[in-house]
């Protein structure tokens, strides 16, 4: 299927099997990160850590007062994105073929 799909198009990603290695995981966050709807969540908590960011002084330092990401991508069983086929996209699908299922969106 990835053979047909043209760069520069919309696809459809969608996690069918567990992955079952660490690299496959990253990979696939990755890809899935890509998706405008996960950028944008992506974007508004980034906002939310640069308000919330209140260091204080501690050995001439600045010190603590950061907020922990939050992933809104974890690479499991399900979670689907809609992407655009670029060749590096196409290029990490097909190293984790066997993971995701891809259509034209």
């Amino acid at each position: 299927m990835l053979d047909k799909i043209t760069p520069g198009s919309k696809i459809n990603v969608k996690i069918v099997k567990q992955p079952t290695n660490a690299a496959a995981s990253k990979t696939l966050v990755r890809v899935l990160a890509k998706d405008p709807v996960v950028y944008a969540e992506h974007a508004r908590q980034d906002k939310i850590r640069k308000k919330n960011y209140s260091p204080s002084r501690r050995g001439g330092r600045l010190y603590g007062g950061r907020v922990v990401k939050q992933h809104p991508v974890k690479g499991v069983l399900g979670e689907a994105g809609t992407v655009t086929a670029t060749l590096s996209v196409l290029r990490d699908l097909g190293s984790v073929q066997r993971f995701v299922e891809v259509s034209q969106a």
